[in-house]
């Protein structure tokens, strides 16, 4: 393992922390997430990015549900800065709305965005890192 990009293998698939200071997680298929998972997930960050500033691109699975609980705990935790979903059927796209729905709800402080393209995720959440 490298400096400029590790991995670490989670409980539904790796996070890796690329050159350019973003970690992507490529979720499985098939996955109920519940508030264990989501503090998993979330040590996985905090391994990879502990500066209270990670921004995080999640490449969406199919048929992934999330415990209100999870959506809790990964929408009000002080390690990430940005989360970007990359989906590519409708089906994600309504989980992925649905979360950032519920940042709103739960006041987030960061901001959640929804692409089509991994490059459009990666644009916007470096841009933010200007901000």
């Amino acid at each position: 393992m490298n400096d400029s990009a590790r991995t670490i293998q989670g409980p539904h698939g790796p996070f890796v922390r690329q050159e350019n200071g973003l970690i992507y997680f490529y979720k499985n298929d098939g996955v109920t997430i519940d508030k264990a998972t989501a503090l998993e997930y979330l040590k996985s960050v905090r391994a990879l990015d502990d500066s209270g500033k990670a921004r995080l691109i999640v490449i969406q699975g199919h048929h992934v549900e999330y415990t209100f609980d999870a959506q809790h705990v990964l929408l009000t935790n002080a390690l990430i800065s940005g989360l970007a979903f990359v989906i590519q059927t409708n089906t994600q796209l309504l989980t992925a709305g649905l979360l950032k729905d519920m940042a709103k709800t739960f006041q987030a402080n960061y901001p959640v965005a929804i692409f089509n393209h991994i490059e459009e995720a990666e644009e916007w959440l470096l841009a933010l890192s200007t901000l």
